[in-house]
């Protein structure tokens, strides 16, 4: 049987000795693993770790991270089960996947509870879902997709009938949802470094809001600590805070920052503002947006005819939105208990898809990645980005020899962003901006990252790193990891014997 425990782990075998000298360790360790590791009992944290931390001992708490190894090994094996499923079970698979948000996908809206039972209990014999809660009926509930699944086949749109110029009438953009996420990137880190407090009427304290202005670089905020009358800010908090990012203690009432916005903000550009628009856009029709973003890469720097799009749409995905299901020998719309059947035809499309689809562009154009007029619509600067037309140019960031990261416009991908910001704080934010790389930034990130990646990161935008700079990486790196505390670490009984022997 496997167990989560946490280990304590020293750099040398001697600084047991050291640690026990500042406090009674003995009692409070449990089994042995090697020389430098010993598993902790729940009292350490209660009990030691604040002792050590009084008398001056640093100690690195960290979180057990998959090995890549074994999670390469993990994603070959699901691959292999999802080409070994019956013909007629994949389909259900891969419609659960494009319907499933944040590995969660809800019954009725991917399969037929009824005619697809036998796929969904074959998904679940081969582990690649689980049940979460009942629905209204068998197999109509909710469901976890194991989060290492291979995506979906894409499918195969041509909405090249629909492209036309573009319009004089069409809108002007909004706000870049681009510059957003860099925006909330960098404040995100910021509160995770401050963790400001709120008051009683909702605002935060002024004093934490100049830190956190003075962390940002941002002068008027720093000056007169006034986040929610600043827009640029006060926007960025707003997102963080539609994302599920930040949550506030009850009782202290700090907000805090939730390392799962770091998933939200990995990859390119493209990825960021894709994982962006689909959190913020409604669980029911965030189906549609890879069909719109296809229509804008094919469009390019033309607009897109709105009807053409609705039925190149229809005919070429007929369930983007609903699943059909099979009573008395007739396709009709989702319906349980004794809702009448409605006929899962052409002019059930344009009364229910329709309206639907357009509600997706009306909130597409309010996130700033389209331009709407009626009847046609066509992409912003960032919509272009989103859909692959426009990567545009990557300027490369200069590292100096005094830990001085200087930053282009265009030059960092928003969770590069983020990490820089959580690598150090930011001097100055105009056009370019520049960070200072220092010792807290960094203790900071080695609580979820290693060194290798943050160097890794400023050898891939940068086109020389001193070596000075890696030499106080790395020393910086090596005090911090001196005694480590690792939390969820996955044992099995035979480790355990192992340990106790």
């Amino acid at each position: 049987m496997t167990r989560a425990v946490s280990v304590l782990e020293v750099a040398q075998a001697a600084l047991w000795a050291e640690l026990e000298a500042r406090t009674q360790l003995a009692p409070h360790l449990g089994e042995r693993l090697d020389a430098t590791r010993r598993v902790v009992r729940p009292s350490f944290e209660a009990e030691v770790l604040p002792r050590l931390r009084q008398a001056g001992v640093f100690v690195l708490v960290r979180y057990a991270r998959r090995d890549a190894v074994e999670v390469q090994r993990v994603r070959e094996d699901l691959a292999n089960r999802v080409a070994s499923l019956p013909f007629d079970v994949r389909p259900v698979l891969f419609a659960a996947q494009r319907h499933a948000l944040d590995d969660v996908v809800i019954g009725t809206h991917a399969w037929d509870p009824l005619q697809d039972a036998a796929a969904v209990r074959a998904l679940y014999g081969a582990g690649l879902l689980e049940p979460l809660s009942d629905g209204p009926a068998p197999h109509a509930g909710r469901y976890h997709l194991h989060p290492d699944l291979p995506p979906p086949p894409e499918v195969p749109y041509d909405f090249e009938e629909a492209v036309m110029p573009e319009t004089d009438d069409l809108a002007e953009a909004g706000p870049s949802p681009l510059a957003l996420l860099h925006d909330l990137a960098g404040l995100a880190a910021a509160l995770d470094h401050v963790e400001p407090r709120r008051t009683h009427q909702g605002t935060l304290a002024r004093a934490d809001a100049r830190r956190l202005g003075r962390r940002l670089g941002s002068t008027d905020l720093a000056e007169d600590g006034n986040l929610e009358a600043n827009p640029r800010w006060a926007r960025a908090l707003r997102a963080l805070e539609a994302l599920g990012a930040v949550s506030m203690d009850p009782i202290a009432r700090t907000l805090h920052l939730d390392h799962g916005l770091e998933p939200t903000l990995a990859g390119t550009d493209q990825d960021a503002l894709d994982r962006l628009v689909h959190k913020l856009v409604e669980r029911d029709l965030h189906v549609v947006l890879p069909a719109l973003r296809t229509a804008l890469h094919q469009a390019g720097h033309d607009a897109v005819d709105e009807v053409v799009f609705l039925d190149l749409l229809r005919e070429q995905h007929r369930d983007v939105l609903f699943t059909a299901w099979l009573r008395d020998g007739a396709r009709i719309y989702p319906a349980l208990g004794a809702e009448p059947h409605r006929p899962f035809d052409a002019e059930g499309f344009q009364t229910v898809e329709t309206p639907m689809i357009r509600d997706v562009l009306a909130r597409v154009a309010r996130l700033g990645l389209i331009r709407r007029a009626p009847g046609v619509f066509a992409a912003t600067a960032p919509g272009r980005r989103w859909a692959g037309v426009d990567p545009g140019p990557q300027p490369p960031i200069w590292v100096s020899s005094d830990l001085e990261v200087v930053v282009p416009p265009d030059a960092i991908t928003p969770w590069e962003r983020f990490q820089l910001e959580r690598l150090g704080h930011c001097v100055g934010r105009d056009v370019v901006d520049r960070y200072r790389l220092d010792r807290k930034g960094l203790q900071s990130w080695l609580a979820t990252h290693d060194l290798e990646e943050a160097l890794d990161l400023l050898r891939r935008r940068g086109p020389a790193v001193p070596a000075t700079v890696v030499d106080t990486l790395t020393a910086w790196a090596r005090s911090a990891e001196r005694v480590v505390l690792v939390r969820g670490v996955l044992l099995g009984e035979a480790a355990g014997d192992q340990a106790s022997a």
